[in-house]
């Protein structure tokens, strides 16, 4: 199944979805959008840069609901963003999987002449919306996603797409040495503006996080047995954000994060700070991966999690008031535990 040409002016914008369409060739319900002539190769690799992939009878998009492949709802847009005589492909879809989010979800593909690869430059749940152009630069993009708009642009150095609030983030972490320093009644996150993100963090209150985590500032850097810490980004904690009011007493928790350090299939481990007179105290520690946040509480009010790792089966913890503990696994999808 495809779009149809209202949904791809809604999302992208008159301009983006009338040079999109006017390249495009009549096709047959099902068909996938691509280039009459563009190679089956080509075809498969842009979908699956989108994590997609093509069906047998080359005419649709599949993708997984749980471990059951079936036809996906896409539509293919095709556009030369940064205006260098080299088209980018827009692939839009929608998680209609049984206890998807529903969320329009929107990736911008581009063939990488250096890696002689298609690669995946912007990958978003919303709307997209293309910025003024000059030149052949990279123009700033807008997603939309309900009330919430982020801003979006072009980082060479990592070949995509990336928030404003994460190019910011990376130029304070840089200037990161000492920790601010916070008077032994008032709460580090007084001051603090709303909303709440890693990218409105001064180098000071970084450093302060993760000096709390129990990292250290040396000659190479922040330091840890992994990667160094890390503020992970909204994508990368489930429902919900790196730093957001666990306990709904008004002030945010922060999610500090380490890269693998033991060489095992796990992606790190986490640490949840919560902010107290003077500083910092840790509620959680040593978490697989990144927390992904449930919608129960336990009956002091702090909001329950799952890790993450490998596998559809973890542990679920809950915080009754001196500190996170697993207490019960969380099936990640129907039976994941059942092996267990």
């Amino acid at each position: 199944m495809r779009y149809g040409s209202a949904l791809i002016l809604s999302v992208l914008g008159a301009s983006i979805a009338t040079s999109a369409l006017t390249q495009m060739p009549p096709r047959p319900a099902g068909d996938t959008g691509f280039p009459a002539g563009m190679s089956v190769a080509d075809r498969k690799q842009i979908l699956q840069a989108a994590g997609f992939d093509l069906s047998a009878d080359l005419r649709s998009a599949t993708r997984y609901c749980d471990d059951k492949q079936v036809i996906a709802k896409v539509g293919i847009g095709r556009r030369d963003i940064n205006h260098d005589g080299k088209d980018e492909f827009f692939v839009l879809s929608q998680n209609v999987c049984p206890g998807g989010n529903g969320k329009l979800h929107a990736s911008i593909v581009f063939f990488d002449p250096k890696t002689r690869l298609y690669q995946n430059m912007l990958d978003v749940d919303g709307q997209p919306r293309i910025g003024a152009q000059s030149g052949t630069v990279w123009p700033v993009i807008d997603v939309s996603d309900g009330d919430k708009v982020t801003n979006f642009r072009f980082v060479a150095s990592d070949n995509r797409y990336l928030p404003l609030s994460t190019i910011q983030y990376r130029e304070a972490v840089a200037l990161a040495r000492s920790p601010d320093k916070v008077s032994p009644g008032q709460l580090p996150t007084a001051t603090w503006a709303k909303p709440w993100d890693r990218g409105n963090l001064t180098p000071g209150q970084i450093a302060q996080i993760f000096v709390a985590a129990g990292f250290r500032h040396g000659a190479k850097g922040w330091e840890g047995c992994g990667d160094g810490p890390d503020i992970p980004g909204d994508n990368e904690i489930g429902g919900g954000s790196s730093i957001m009011d666990l306990n709904g007493d008004g002030n945010p928790e922060v999610v500090v994060h380490e890269g693998n350090c033991d060489g095992g299939n796990n992606n790190g481990s986490s640490t949840i700070l919560s902010p107290v007179p003077g500083g910092w105290k840790k509620v959680a520690t040593d978490i697989v991966d990144t927390p992904t946040y449930l919608t129960t509480r336990s009956r002091v009010g702090w909001l329950d999690f799952y890790n993450g790792g490998p596998g559809f089966c973890h542990d679920r913890y809950r915080n009754d008031g001196k500190g996170y503990q697993a207490v019960a696994q969380y099936a990640e999808s129907p039976g994941g535990c059942s092996g267990r």
